[in-house]
Parts: C-alpha cells; structure tokens; sequence
C-alpha cells in the first residue's frame, strides 16, 4: 500500500504513518514513534501535513491526543481535486499556446512518442485529414507505439473519423491490411521511387508534424500557417505524380 499512497501524492513518511494508523486504529505519537524508524520530528511533521490534508484527524482523550484516518473515500477526493486543478492549468496551457501564431515543440523517448500522437488526435477536430509523406520502414510506428497505444489511437481515429491520406514508397502488408478495414478512412498511393527511410512528415489541421525513428522516437510538431501551406504544396503536387493503391 505504501507504494500506491506515495503515487497519489503522499510522501514517504506520510505514507509510513497513514499506513501505521490503517493497522493500529486511533492512537498517540508515542506508538508511532516506536513502531516507524522515523524521527520523531518527522512523525510529527507527517502526522500535522495528514490532518492539514484532510486524511487524518486528532482527538484529545483525557488530555492525550489521539490520531486515527478519516474515511478513506478522502483520499479519492483529494485525487479528483487534484486532477480538476490538473485538467484547469492544462486547460490554461492549451488556451495561452493556441493564441501563439507560430510554436515549435520537441517530444523525444518513447513515452513521449506515445503520448503525442494520442493527444494531438485528440485535438485535431472531426473529420481531419492527416496529409502524410513517407512511413517508417519496416513499420517501425507501429513497433514504437505498441500494441495497446496503437490500438487506443486507431479506434480514436476511427470515432473521429480522421482519414489517412499517404504516400508511400513501399507498400507493406501492414498497410494492406489497414486500407482492407478502413477502406473509408485510409487512402495510399506509392511514389516510384525506393528509399530505405526511418520518418516522414504529416500536414494535419494546423500542424507540420515531421517524425523520425533512426534511433530514438522524436517529434518535432510545428504550428505555423504559413508552412501549412508549403509542405501542403509539396504532398499535392508528389500526389498527383504518385499511383493509387487498391485493396486486394
């Protein structure tokens, strides 16, 4: 348990009283002090950052005070709280960076990979249309995403109904597969031409996402009109030149 108490916000030392009163009911410091090897400052420290959160309260007995938890539902609170608070800063982040015209943003490792491309989906409205040039080779996206993130993505994308717009210089069974299951939302053509590449660039809503999977996951995302319309420019003229591809 002590594990999970830390992970909802109480430190060590929290977490090591909290558990001791779970096990020992009300009760003074003195008991405390004995059963944790813990300072007794420490306890006291812990035991006053617990009543003050709300997860504990103290009681005088015969001029004794006595400390024991409060309902345990006080820790769900205390969450959700925390998590409303949570979701209104994101709120005021995502609000204050929409009025930036132009911004450039780094997301690097595999977490991050994996987080973007569930969020950005998220932001992208209805019906968007994802302009893509260039896949990973030997499908790497898929590989770097994993089979729970990927799955979570493709059926976001598929309530949003977002379409694949693609060129690709290689057609693999993978993608077969997915233009077979998602005939109205997935459309390829292939670019005459080999190339042996680790990323590609997307055009999507407001967006220039260009990715590469070499080493290790990167996105550089770029919100910038202007340049919209240029890598737009680019994936329209290399789509007329490219040729359709059909399900089998």
């Amino acid at each position: 348990m002590l594990e999970q108490l830390q992970a909802i916000g109480l430190t060590r030392n929290e977490s090591l009283v909290y558990d001791m009163l779970v096990q020992h009911g009300p009760c003074k410091a003195g008991l405390l002090i004995t059963k944790l090897d813990i300072h007794r400052n420490a306890i006291y420290e812990a035991l006053d950052a617990l009543v003050r959160k709300g997860f504990a309260t103290k009681i005088k007995a015969r001029g004794v005070w006595l400390f024991q938890i409060t309902e345990p539902d006080s820790l769900l609170t205390a969450l959700k709280r925390k998590e409303q608070l949570t979701n209104e800063v994101i709120g005021e982040i995502k609000l204050l960076r929409q009025q930036t015209d132009q911004q450039i943003t780094v997301y690097e490792g595999v977490d991050s990979f994996r987080a973007y491309w569930i969020s950005s989906l998220e932001r992208f409205p209805e019906g968007t249309i994802d302009y893509t040039v260039g896949v990973p080779f030997h499908d790497l996206w898929e590989k770097a995403l994993g089979p729970k993130v990927l799955q979570q993505y493709m059926d976001l994308r598929v309530k949003k109904k977002i379409v694949w717009k693609t060129i690709h210089f290689e057609i693999t069974d993978t993608e077969r597969e997915l233009l077979k299951k998602y005939p109205d939302l997935t459309e390829y053509r292939v670019w005459p031409k080999k190339f042996s590449l680790m990323g590609n660039f997307n055009v999507v809503h407001d967006t220039v996402i260009l990715q590469t999977l070499n080493h290790l996951p990167r996105i550089i995302e770029i919100r910038d009109k202007d340049l919209v319309e240029v890598f737009k420019g680019y994936f329209d003229a290399m789509w007329e030149q490219a040729m359709p591809v059909k399900a089998k």
